[in-house]
């Protein structure tokens, strides 16, 4: 018992543990969607919180660029009563780390250092032709604005201690008669925005990563632009656990147990109003596209999808506890109900074979029902046979005896003498007919062989002039593909493709090529022959019901006697075979046998 129970509880647990399986990674797959979604969102907050920070930068530039400047503006000797009014606005901003011009040949003629966070220091001028930020400066057009990388800020060619992270932006800046004095140079203090990236969010790490995938900022790691003061592990396969971040798409993706999140920040070809009275649009040049990624290491994932496993492991666990209590309760009950059944089942043996015996008496009923019924058509024929085409002759027999026993007149009686050699030639003709039909009747045991169909056919077909030559104009056509040989009453079967062939002959049409056609079928597992020929045909509307009846003729201009599809009909009976008949005027007719 305990092996079928075993056996049932697999059974039904087998699938109802896909089930589980195909439930848990769908709500896996959901759950990840979920954290995916929350992530994009997040990532999507710092970087337009990083924007908007480079916005703020890129328009107090263009402030600047925008300023009506004195011709052969010098800030320090001619003009510092212009610049005066401006340099309070300097000290003001606070993350202006240096603010400088720079005139057309790389050379600093304006410099201003921050000292400290409220205050300024005009510091000594240098030469800043080197620079790329300068150098890229110095192809700008009008209404463009150069946005450098975020680097650590250099003095005299040496990173400056402590590490000061900065972002440079460029404009041309012109005089009143539109002559370009020169470039406006702003460092920006990165400092407070790169710490605000670093803020964790959920426990996730945040990168921001520049165009050559090196990392500039990290929660996961302690100064920004390592790089710069030789990290070797600073790149993104030293610090990040993924080589899937790419600059062509934003995107969020599992990899590892990870799941990550990428922002791409391009501002190259942007372009901004910044609300100038011009309202002419200034576009942004910079060699840099930074991505701004989050990651959840996949412990966050993991306690994320805790909840979903444990929901999962319990149904689980109440499964298979109650699947094992349903299977051993139900094979319980049915092993009583097997040892009830196999009780039950010894006495339906026995009123199965009794049921069988019954069922075999009732097929041989059946079959004696059927002869019967066919026997008793017979009798009703051959009642019909003596009792109406007997009674006609016999009476007129009666009749002229009865004339010539009265009848004196020796003329009278020779014209009285032939009329009853003829009556009598017909009572004899019906006995004869009588005679054949009682011999169909009373023939209980007919003898039944194997027949060839085609040598019968041939057989037959050479007993008619008609069909005995080769040129003649009535042919017998044979198309027996589907079967040749039949068990049957030879002289029955030949009485019957006599009488088909006779028919034929004696009904064919005058204006055409005539023929009989004898083709076997199977249908219905039976044997089926099929007897076609393209005579005059009959009208089975008006003598349908009396095609097969005894003495029933349809076209008075031909010689018969009506015996012929009777005698058919009767033969096939006796062997328990069927035959009906499809006929069409000027057509032909066409019978189908079925043994």
């Amino acid at each position: 018992m305990w092996k079928r129970v075993l056996k049932m509880f697999i059974g039904l647990y087998v699938p109802l543990f896909a089930l589980n399986l195909f439930l848990y990674y769908s709500q896996k797959a959901k759950q990840i969607e979920t954290i995916m979604e929350r992530q994009i969102r997040a990532n999507t907050m710092k970087k337009v919180s990083f924007e908007e920070e480079f916005h703020s930068f890129l328009r107090n530039t263009h402030y600047w660029a925008t300023l009506k400047y004195p011709k052969n503006f010098d800030p320090l000797i001619e003009h510092s009563s212009f610049l005066r009014s401006y340099l309070e606005l300097i000290e003001d901003i606070t993350f202006y780390d240096q603010f400088r011009f720079i005139d057309l040949e790389g050379k600093e003629f304006f410099r201003a250092e921050r000292v400290e966070n409220d205050s300024i220091n005009i510091s000594v001028l240098q030469n800043k032709n080197h620079q790329p930020y300068v150098k890229a400066g110095l192809q700008l057009k009008r209404n463009q604005i150069y946005l450098s990388q975020i680097s650590l800020n250099k003095e005299n060619g040496e990173i400056e201690k402590p590490h000061k992270p900065v972002i440079r932006t460029v404009a041309p800046i012109f005089d009143n008669e539109q002559n370009q004095l020169g470039l406006v140079v702003i460092n920006f203090k990165m400092k407070k925005i790169l710490d605000q990236i670093k803020s964790i969010v959920e426990d996730k790490n945040v990168y921001l990563l520049d165009e050559d995938f090196r990392v500039i900022s990290s929660n996961t790691i302690k100064e920004d632009l390592p790089y710069e003061s030789g990290n070797k592990d600073s790149t993104i396969d030293g610090i990040l656990n993924t080589k899937a971040i790419t600059h062509n798409r934003d995107s969020a993706f599992v990899e590892n147990g990870h799941i990550w999140s990428q922002q791409s920040i391009n501002l190259n070809g942007a372009t901004f109003t910044f609300g100038s009275i011009s309202n002419l649009p200034t576009e942004i040049v910079t060699p840099s596209n930074w991505i701004m990624a989050l990651e959840i290491p996949s412990k966050l994932v993991e306690a994320e999808l805790q909840p979903v496993f444990e929901s999962l492991l319990t149904f689980n666990i109440i499964s298979i506890i109650g699947l094992f209590v349903f299977s051993h309760t139900y094979q319980k009950k049915k092993l009583e109900k097997e040892h009830f059944y196999k009780e039950l089942e010894s006495k339906n043996i026995l009123l199965t074979r009794s049921k069988e015996q019954l069922e075999e008496n009732n097929i041989e009923v059946k079959k004696i029902n059927n002869s019967l019924e066919i026997r008793n058509k017979q009798l009703s024929d051959f009642n019909y046979l003596i009792s109406h085409n007997l009674r006609s002759p016999v009476t007129s027999m009666s009749v002229v005896v009865e004339m010539i026993r009265k009848e004196k007149n020796p003329e009278i009686l020779n014209q009285l003498l032939p009329k009853l050699d003829q009556v009598a030639n017909s009572i004899t003709n019906l006995t004869k007919d009588i005679n054949e039909y009682v011999s169909i009747l009373d023939n209980k045991e007919i003898k039944l062989s194997n027949i060839n169909l085609t040598d019968l056919i041939e057989e037959v077909k050479h007993e008619f002039t008609e069909t005995l030559l080769d040129d003649s104009d009535f042919e017998v056509l044979l198309k027996l593909d589907a079967w040749n040989q039949i068990t049957f009453s030879k002289f029955y079967l030949q009485s019957i493709l006599q009488n088909f062939v006779s028919n034929a002959i004696k009904y064919k049409r005058a204006d055409v090529d005539s023929f009989i056609l004898f083709e076997s079928a199977i249908e219905d597992k039976r044997k089926v022959l099929y007897v076609r020929d393209n005579g005059i045909g009959l009208n089975l509307n008006r003598h349908g019901d009396n095609v097969f009846k005894l003495y029933k003729r349809f076209h008075r201009n031909i010689s018969g006697k009506g015996m012929g599809l009777f005698l058919i009909k009767s033969q096939l009976e006796a062997l328990n075979a069927t035959i009906s008949i499809d006929s069409e005027e000027g057509v032909g007719t066409t019978f189908k046998i079925k043994f």
